[in-house]
């Protein structure tokens, strides 16, 4: 099983929701470089987005030109894959290049999605594959699906989707404990072809991403090609994700794997953790209460980090969340029920409950 394993570094994309994806130029260059040299099996460099990407110094790009310009087209190890991730809806994808001169080095595309967009979800993957991409698929907020309809999403991508290369188990909120994570991964195998690679991202609101990466790598097939998500130091949203360096040092010392943490570490010292002086990232505990809600961490940030609300305040709005609300963060949405539910805490009608 352990020579299945790939690693996939995605510090210049989740690790960009800490700084608004401005790493700079020469960062960006250096963490990509650095990861490549560690012996990776790819590096997701970032977003694509119409509307909120840039064509300079940040990882959240306008268009493929935008690789090119900030010197990420080139790849110094051709095994090494390059990929770039899409969020549903926000890149026209009419305007993605034919896979060859013009798509910037970029071998395949992550099209991540939410439950209620599936059915359209499928038809973007297929455009993408038409242009000549690998295709990963990734439903986000993973548990938010019942087992019957997560084995029922692979059946119709794969019907769908003429050649599927991966498909994502995506924490994210890091609610899954290890059994979950066990769970999903059988649950995958049952019906997931022997040659689509599963992918696995975990975030670490409750300091469990690494034991839940163990769980995975127990849990799937001798033959799967499974693929585990990490970032340097742990850079993420909210918590934060599996730590390269850590899911790298164990896979050396139990299968004989050979990635250079050295380089991971030199990259971290001068590229990553002076973030980590200005920003928040890690398992703290208001992010164990976005967990234990099933909320997405960055209403933590709006009212912990921002607002200043206690942790038993935090928790009273999370308690009441509501449901359609929980999986994307609305700025109008959270500033109207900041005030509201402070109204209700405060005048008394909701003493002593």
């Amino acid at each position: 099983m352990m020579d299945k394993i790939r690693i996939l570094d995605c510090t210049l994309r989740d690790g960009g929701w800490i700084n608004d994806f401005r790493f700079g130029k020469e960062v960006m260059q250096d963490i990509m470089t650095s990861a490549e040299d560690a012996g990776v099996d790819a590096v997701e460099l970032g977003y694509l987005d119409a509307n909120k990407g840039s064509l300079h110094d940040r990882s959240m790009y306008l268009n493929m030109e935008a690789i090119r310009r900030n010197g990420l087209a080139e790849k110094r190890y051709p095994a090494i894959s390059h990929m770039v991730m899409i969020d549903y809806g926000k890149f026209p994808l009419e305007t993605l290049p034919e896979y060859g001169p013009e798509s910037a080095g970029i071998d395949g595309i992550r099209l991540c999605f939410h439950k209620k967009s599936l059915e359209e979800a499928i038809e973007a993957a297929c455009l993408i594959y038409n242009k000549g991409y690998k295709v990963l698929f990734q439903p986000m907020v993973n548990s938010r699906y019942s087992d019957d309809e997560f084995k029922s999403l692979i059946d119709l991508a794969q019907q769908k989707i003429p050649v599927l290369s991966g498909l994502y188990i995506v924490d994210s909120f890091g609610v899954m404990q290890q059994e979950d994570v066990d769970k999903r991964v059988r649950l995958a195998e049952e019906v997931l072809d022997p040659d689509t690679v599963l992918g696995l991202h975990l975030h670490n609101n409750r300091n469990l991403a690494f034991e839940n990466a163990l769980a995975a790598i127990q849990a799937a097939s001798e033959s799967r090609k499974l693929q585990i998500d990490c970032s340097i130091a742990g850079i993420g949203k909210g918590a934060g994700n599996l730590v390269t360096e850590q899911i790298m040092a164990y896979l050396n010392r139990e299968s004989g794997k050979s990635y250079d943490t050295r380089r991971i570490r030199r990259s971290s010292e001068r590229s990553v953790l002076p973030l980590k002086e200005q920003f928040h990232w890690g398992s703290r505990p208001a992010y164990v209460l976005t967990a234990q809600y099933g909320v997405t961490p960055t209403y933590a940030d709006a009212f912990y980090w921002k607002k200043r609300v206690s942790l038993q305040e935090l928790e009273y709005l999370l308690m009441h969340m509501p449901e359609e609300k929980k999986d994307s963060f609305d700025k109008e949405f959270a500033e109207i029920f900041y005030q509201e539910m402070f109204d209700k805490l405060y005048d008394g009608s909701e003493a002593g409950k």
